[in-house]
């Protein structure tokens, strides 16, 4: 089964040919931001992530995260620390995709967007078990 890289071939971090090490990556956090793309995050949505550090990521939009978290992928069953915070073209439809799908999420970085308006912040505060000052 091919898999899709998760981070550009200039990033030494996770590619096709180390794709068998991909299960065990628990933790994720990326220097080179700019290399990951919509494409990589539709590869990692299947992987049990617990921690992904995306802030800043200018190739992503609302439609990687929408692919991230489709429709019961692992990440939703184990994701607990997510940061998308600085990525320009994220927009409330990308936070309800997040806050709707991921079931153990604790912490939550959403800083500086432009498109994410009051509804979408209600939406997190409305979040059942919701906790302020973890999310």
């Amino acid at each position: 089964m091919r898999s899709h890289p998760l981070v550009s071939s200039t990033s030494n971090l996770l590619n096709e040919d180390k794709c068998y090490k991909v299960s065990l990556v628990r933790r994720l956090h990326e220097n080179n931001l700019n290399s990951i793309t919509d494409l990589a995050l539709l590869g990692a949505g299947d992987l049990l992530i617990v921690q992904l550090w995306i802030r800043s990521c200018e190739r992503v939009i609302d439609k990687g995260i929408k692919s991230l978290f489709h429709a019961n992928r692992k990440i939703c069953k184990m994701l607990s620390v997510l940061d998308v915070g600085y990525i320009p073209k994220i927009n409330n439809a990308a936070i309800f995709t997040i806050t709707s799908a991921t079931k153990a999420l604790t912490d939550l970085s959403i800083g500086f967007y432009d498109e994410v308006t009051d509804a979408a912040v209600q939406m997190l505060m409305d979040r059942p078990n919701h906790n302020s000052s973890q999310l």
